[in-house]
C-alpha cells in the first residue's frame, strides 16, 4: 500500500509540474507581441526624443494607434511620448495639464460618474487626454469618452457609447 501511494504522490506531482511548464510557455508566447510592441515604442522614445528613462507604456486605439511611452528626461523631468508608425511627438508633462487636473475637470462637470480610464491620445490632429467613465440613471448604465486638450484641459467633444 505504501508503495502505491507513493506512486500516485509522484504521478500527481509530475502532473501538477508539468501543466505548470506548458501554461508557463503558453503565457509567454501569447504576451510575446504585447512585451515586443512595448519594448520597441520605448526604443523608439528614446532614439527619437528627449527621454532617458521610461515608467510605463499605454495602448491608445483611435483613429490612428498609438503607444504611449511615460518616462524622464536626463534632468528627471516628466515626459510623455506619442509613438505611432508614422510619428513621433514629445511633451513636457509639467507643460500640460496633468492627469488629476483632468480627473477634476471630469468629476465638477459629472458629478457621479465612474472613471474608468484617462490616458493621453490623439482626436483628429490634437493631443488629448482621453477619459473614460460611465455614468448610471435610471436608464441603464452608459459608457463615455471624453476628450480634453493635452495642454490646456479645454474641452473638445464626448463620444457616447449605447446604453447597457
Amino acid at each position: 500500500m505504501g508503495a502505491k501511494r507513493t506512486r500516485i504522490i509522484t504521478f500527481g506531482v509530475f502532473i501538477v509540474l508539468t501543466l505548470g511548464v506548458v501554461l508557463s510557455r503558453f503565457y509567454l508566447n501569447v504576451q510575446k507581441d504585447h512585451w515586443d510592441n512595448k519594448r520597441m515604442a520605448v526604443e523608439t522614445a528614446f532614439e527619437k526624443s528627449i527621454m532617458t528613462k521610461a515608467a510605463k507604456v499605454d495602448f491608445f486605439y483611435g483613429d490612428e494607434p498609438f503607444r504611449i511611452v511615460y518616462g524622464e528626461d536626463k534632468l528627471g523631468q516628466g515626459v510623455i511620448v506619442w509613438v505611432s508608425d508614422k510619428d513621433v511627438h514629445t511633451e513636457m508633462a509639467s507643460e500640460g495639464f496633468t492627469e488629476a487636473q483632468i480627473r477634476d475637470t471630469v468629476m465638477k462637470k459629472n458629478p457621479g460618474v465612474e472613471i474608468e480610464r484617462i490616458m493621453p491620445g490623439m482626436l483628429g490632429q490634437e493631443y488629448v487626454w482621453e477619459v473614460f467613465y460611465k455614468k448610471t440613471d435610471d436608464s441603464g448604465t452608459r459608457y463615455y469618452y471624453d476628450y480634453y486638450k493635452f495642454k490646456d484641459g479645454l474641452y473638445l467633444d464626448t463620444y457616447r457609447l449605447s446604453l447597457q
